[in-house]
C-alpha cells in the first residue's frame, strides 16, 4: 500500500508496517463480498449454482490476492481486474449480488493506467455495467450499486493516484533542490581552496624559483634546495588541482556503475552498453548528470522491469540513451528532465524524450567542449 493509502487508515493500523497495513486493508475490503451471498439467505439455489458460486469466488480471491501483491506495480493490476470483471459478467444474470465484482476492479483500474487513460477505462467499466444490465434485463438492485460504485471508486482511485504522483514530484523537487545546493556548496569550497591555497602555492613556486636563480652563483647548495622547494610547491599545486577537479566534475564510469547498482537494488534489470569515447570533463559531467536524472525517473515512476543505458559515438557527437519497458511518462517531463534539457541545450546539444511505449531519453552532445 502507498503512504497515501496508509494515511487514511484508522488509528489502530497506523504505526504498523506498510505490508501489515496493506493486508489489513485488503481483508477489510473483502467484507463487501458478503453481498454476493445474500441471495442464499432467502433462496435455495440448485447444486450447480452452489458449485459455480464456489468456483467463481475462489477465482475472485486468487485474482484479488494477485492485485494486492502488485498494488505498487500498476501494470500488474490489469490482469486481475479483467478476471474479476469477467466473473461479474458471468454471474450477473444468475446472482444480483455479483454487482460487487464491478467495484473492486474499478479501484484497481484507476491505478493501472496514466490519468487520462484511467478515467477513460473507468468510464468504460461503468458503460459495461449499463450494457450488462440491459442485455440481461436486470433490475435496479443490480444496476445502481454496480454503476455508482464502479464509477465513484474508479474516479476516487484515479484522484488518489494523481495525488501520489503530485507528492512524489514535490519530493523529487525538494531532493533536486537539496542536491543542487550541495553541488553549489562543494563548488564554492573548491573555488575558495583553489583561490587561496592554489594562489599561495603559486607564489611559493614563483618566489623559490627566483631565489634559486639569485643564489645560483654564490651558493649552489642553497640554490639546489630552493629548486627542490619549487618542485614540491609545483607538485603540491598539481595535486590539489587534481583533487579539486573531483568536486567540479563527475566520473562517468563511476556514475554508471553506481546507477546500475541502484537499478538492480530496485528490482530493475540493467544492462550497460558503453563505447569508449574521449570526452572532455565538461561533457563527462553533463552526461553523468543526465544518466543520473534519467535513472532516477526510471526507478521512481516507470514501474519497469528492464532498463538499458547506452553510450555511443556518432562522428563528433556522443549519444547517451536510457530506455525502459515501463508505463511511459504519461504527461509532460518533470522538473528534473526539463533541467537536463536546458543544461544540454546550453552546451549545443539536443535531448529527445519518447514516453509513449516505455520511456526513451536520448542526449546528443558534441564530444569536445571547453572546460
Amino acid at each position: 500500500m502507498s503512504a497515501n493509502s496508509e494515511s487514511i487508515q484508522p488509528e489502530a493500523a497506523r504505526g504498523a508496517s506498510p505490508r501489515a497495513v496493506g493486508i489489513w486493508f485488503a481483508f477489510t475490503w473483502l467484507i463487501f463480498t458478503s453481498f454476493f451471498f445474500i441471495k442464499f439467505f432467502y433462496v435455495t439455489p440448485p447444486t450447480w449454482e452452489i458449485a459455480l458460486t464456489t468456483i467463481v469466488f475462489a477465482v475472485f480471491l486468487a485474482a484479488y490476492a494477485l492485485a494486492f501483491r502488485n498494488y505498487e506495480r500498476p501494470r500488474g493490476l490489469r490482469l486481475p481486474a479483467a478476471v474479476i470483471i469477467a466473473l461479474g459478467v458471468i454471474m450477473a444474470p444468475i446472482n444480483p449480488g455479483a454487482n460487487v465484482f464491478f467495484s473492486y476492479p474499478a479501484w484497481f483500474l484507476g491505478r493501472a493506467y496514466p490519468t487520462r487513460q484511467a478515467v477513460a477505462v473507468v468510464i468504460g467499466l461503468a458503460t459495461l455495467v449499463v450494457l450488462v444490465t440491459l442485455s440481461f434485463d436486470l433490475d435496479i438492485n443490480f444496476f445502481l450499486p454496480a454503476f455508482l460504485l464502479s464509477l465513484g471508486l474508479g474516479l476516487m482511485s484515479v484522484a488518489l493516484r494523481r495525488l501520489e504522483h503530485t507528492q512524489q514530484a514535490l519530493g523529487q523537487s525538494r531532493e533536486e533542490a537539496a542536491h543542487l545546493a550541495r553541488i553549489a556548496e562543494r563548488e564554492r569550497i573548491a573555488r575558495d581552496l583553489h583561490d587561496t591555497v592554489g594562489h599561495s602555492l603559486s607564489v611559493i613556486a614563483l618566489k623559490s624559483e627566483l631565489a634559486a636563480e639569485i643564489a645560483a652563483d654564490e651558493s649552489p647548495e642553497a640554490s639546489a634546495e630552493m629548486r627542490a622547494v619549487n618542485a614540491v610547491a609545483r607538485q603540491s599545486l598539481s595535486e590539489i588541482r587534481a583533487t579539486l577537479s573531483g568536486y567540479w566534475e563527475l566520473s562517468l564510469a563511476a556514475e554508471l556503475e553506481s546507477l546500475k547498482s541502484a537499478l538492480n537494488e530496485s528490482g530493475i534489470d540493467c544492462s550497460l552498453n558503453i563505447a569508449d569515447a574521449a570526452l572532455t570533463p565538461a561533457v563527462e559531467t553533463a552526461l553523468a548528470m543526465s544518466f543520473r536524472e534519467g535513472v532516477t525517473n526510471v526507478i521512481r515512476h516507470s514501474e519497469a522491469r528492464r532498463a538499458t543505458l547506452t553510450l555511443t559515438v556518432d562522428g563528433k557527437d556522443v549519444i547517451a540513451t536510457i530506455e525502459d519497458d515501463g508505463i511511459g511518462l504519461g504527461g509532460d517531463p518533470g522538473i528534473g528532465l526539463t533541467g537536463v534539457r536546458r543544461r544540454i541545450e546550453q552546451m549545443n546539444g539536443h535531448v529527445t524524450i519518447d514516453g509513449q511505449s516505455g520511456t526513451r531519453l536520448e542526449v546528443r552532445l558534441p564530444a569536445q567542449q571547453p572546460a
